[in-house]
């Protein structure tokens, strides 16, 4: 058994210093959507509705229109695994990168809150998160077209500004940090050795006040380039 422990981690070992390695930066600006969930069932609008429907009497909807920007910048690791015994790598079409990544973005969301279809309030909704992300990929390459899917993990720094308009109107700003965690799947196109042009899609949970949550999803265009 310690003869067998002993070549397994010899074979570990050479393997990672026979793998292809390389390093890159990356930047990336993305758009998109975020639903802001006040609990674990209800989002911010259906809280809204809610809440006036109980304090002035059935009959409210809300109507709203947001837009999510994103922009980040990262560095990240390319590895080729499987280089050990074979001089050409059988595992080329194959990579694993990890992915030290910064960002920001903001959402600004415009609302309507009715009565019967009489405007009732206009409601502002402002979100800013400052996040920093450590992301795992696993890519799938096929000549120069690289699909790929991944997963990360990281913290976000947040701030929320919800104003409901007078009369009986309502204001608060709160912080929201903590953990996030992020879904990513897109595909890359090998520009030249060294740039590769990509295009994905993210989604992002992040932490709100008193339980709730955020949803981000951004679609993300951006370019890595080998150092």
């Amino acid at each position: 058994m310690k003869k067998f422990l002993l070549l397994f981690g010899m074979i570990c070992v050479t393997g990672v210093a026979n793998a292809q390695t390389e390093y890159y930066v990356s930047a990336k600006l993305g758009a998109g959507d975020t639903t802001i969930y006040v609990n674990d069932d209800d989002k911010i609008g259906d809280a809204l509705v809610d809440a006036y429907n109980k304090h002035d009497g059935d009959g409210y909807k809300y109507n709203n229109s947001g837009l999510l920007w994103e922009a980040s910048a990262a560095v990240g690791l390319d590895w080729v695994p499987g280089k050990m015994y074979v001089k050409k790598n059988p595992y080329d079409w194959f990579h694993l990168r990890l992915e030290a990544e910064l960002g920001y973005n903001n959402y600004r969301e415009k609302g309507k809150l009715r009565q019967n279809y009489v405007l009732k309030h206009e409601v502002e909704l402002k979100e800013d998160h400052f996040f920093a992300l450590l992301n795992g990929y696993a890519d799938f390459r096929i000549d120069s077209v690289i699909p790929y899917i991944g997963l990360g993990i990281g913290y976000s720094l947040g701030n929320e500004e919800v104003q409901v308009s007078e009369p009986d109107g309502y204001s608060n700003a709160v912080d929201d940090d903590g953990v996030i965690y992020a879904v990513h799947a897109g595909v890359g196109y090998k520009y030249s050795d060294i740039t590769t042009l990509d295009l994905g899609f993210r989604r992002v949970y992040a932490p709100a006040e008193d339980g709730g949550r955020y949803i981000f999803d951004t679609l993300r265009l951006g370019a890595r380039f080998r150092i």
